[in-house]
């Protein structure tokens, strides 16, 4: 199965606070993925640093293969996340 999404060690910050700290998950064709926690622990910034909405953010973040890390991000909803 091809991996459609694929995040290896992603961090990303709000000013100079560290919010994620080496998020890795792996989304295959065909797949849906849940992320659970409790408030605060991180799952609306790793959908916001996903869709390029975070201005700091570090690792691998790679759409069809395609990396989006440092792409401007108006391109990112063309590759398909939104």
């Amino acid at each position: 199965m091809a991996a459609m999404l694929e995040v290896s060690n992603l961090k990303s910050w709000y000013g100079e606070s560290q919010a994620l700290h080496g998020v890795d998950l792996t989304v295959g064709e065909g797949e849906t993925i849940t992320i659970l926690g409790r408030n605060g622990v991180g799952k609306t910034t790793t959908l916001r640093a996903i869709m390029g909405i975070l201005d700091k953010r570090r690792g691998s973040i790679r759409l069809n293969g395609q990396e989006t890390v440092g792409m401007a991000p108006h391109r990112i909803p063309r590759l398909g996340v939104v």
